[in-house]
């Protein structure tokens, strides 16, 4: 009896294997089926309100040296449009201080003009 035993053990411990072996590989599978959750750091875009977004100076100066360049005006329609103007000095940086004269000299300006 003992060697019909060890074939049937043998059997069942092989039918084993592949059934977990089946169960694994379906389990792998739908884990590569199920992309893994992705963290976002975007922000939506502000909501169209019809106005323009107040920026401060500091928003708007983008390298962080204290004026502006032309390119960083452009972010203001508003500002680049006057930015030759108010650049006293002509040389492509525009200071707060040169900023603050046009506008005691020009009255207060727009709106979305950028503000200390």
């Amino acid at each position: 009896m003992s060697k019909i035993r060890t074939p049937l053990i043998l059997s069942t411990a092989l039918a084993a294997a592949f059934a977990a072996s089946g169960a694994f590989a379906q389990d792998a599978g739908a884990q590569q089926q199920t992309p893994p959750p992705q963290e976002t750091t975007q922000t939506p875009p502000p909501a169209q309100t019809g106005e323009p977004a107040k920026k401060s100076w500091g928003e708007l100066d983008a390298d962080g040296n204290g004026s502006l360049s032309i390119s960083e005006a452009g972010a203001l329609d508003s500002l680049a449009k006057v930015f030759p103007q108010a650049d006293a000095d002509g040389n492509g940086e525009l200071t707060q201080d040169e900023y603050k004269a046009w506008l005691a000299n020009n009255g207060s300006g727009s709106k979305d003009v950028p503000k200390k």
